[in-house]
């Protein structure tokens, strides 16, 4: 999912994915984070004004550890969305996306991000030009996908920016996929000549690749939920390595989220996965920071 979700930090799970059983569960949810926001008597209100001012959002990158010697790739990065009001209100990180998502406007803040990890990227090439510049992994909710605008502004972003093919990669989450298919396939196809697609949280779902059929895609990442479990549960581990041998076979790469230690850390390489992220291996930081 906007862009972002972000380093997700262990359970529970990304607030971009929670999503509490039944109508009334949800709706409590949403209206106990409301009364948290100090300010947000009127949360569309609320965002409408942070997507116009630059300065209430924040953009940050998470780091991810390549496993592979030698690998081709250029340094990889999730793009992490942050409101500043969540420090002043106490609220964890992430905690307005159910917020948009109830009031339909992830594919705004899905633009906002697009928008300006772009004008970052072409900034940032303009000042290291003999440098290979980052690949930037850019969350989009599924909202955002089924939205029959994004694309469009999203090919005049990328062709105003002159950015070259590949420096951009787009996440989408695997239950979005799962929901919206046919959605999902079209915006595959339609960007993977200019950006690199990521499959989020897979096997959260299930563990079957069935789904992901007609898709081109160039990572998988594997569900934290998966990954934090193969310290204690063989069967996880197991699930791993099946995951990550039936990747290679199609010639994609795995990574493994919600890493945090050591052992983790070398179950994981021994498992064959390519690449690692969580607090273990590296922690968000501004992007600007990013040398």
């Amino acid at each position: 999912m906007a862009t972002s979700p972000p380093e997700k930090p262990p359970p529970p799970t990304d607030p971009r994915t929670i999503q509490p059983g039944g109508h009334g569960s949800q709706a409590l949810y949403l209206r106990l984070l409301n009364e948290q926001l100090v300010g947000w008597n009127n949360p569309r209100a609320m965002l409408e004004h942070a997507l116009q001012h630059d300065n209430q959002f924040l953009l940050l990158g998470q780091k991810l550890l390549s496993l592979k010697s030698g690998a081709t790739d250029p340094l990889l990065y999730e793009v992490l969305l942050r409101l500043k009001q969540e420090e002043a209100s106490m609220l964890p990180p992430g905690g307005f996306f159910p917020i948009a998502e109830s009031l339909g406007m992830m594919p705004d803040i899905d633009r906002w991000v697009v928008r300006h990890v772009i004008a970052w990227q072409s900034g940032w090439t303009k000042k290291n030009p003999a440098k290979r510049p980052p690949l930037m992994c850019i969350n989009l909710s599924g909202e955002t996908f089924e939205d029959k605008s994004f694309l469009p502004y999203l090919t005049q972003q990328l062709d105003q920016s002159g950015l070259a093919p590949w420096t951009l990669c787009f996440e989408l989450n695997e239950t979005d996929i799962i929901e919206y298919q046919r959605r999902a396939r079209d915006f595959v196809a339609a960007v993977r000549p200019r950006c690199r697609i990521t499959v989020d949280s897979f096997g959260s779902a299930k563990v079957s690749f069935g789904h992901l059929a007609g898709l081109t895609v160039d990572f998988i990442k594997i569900d934290g939920v998966i990954t934090q479990d193969i310290g204690r549960d063989p069967a996880a581990l197991a699930k791993v390595r099946a995951i990550n041998a039936a990747s290679q076979k199609m010639g994609i790469r795995t990574i493994a989220e919600f890493v945090e230690t050591r052992e983790m850390l070398d179950k994981l390489r021994e498992a064959g996965v390519d690449y690692l992220q969580g607090f273990g291996i590296a922690r968000p930081e501004p992007i600007t920071g990013i040398p």
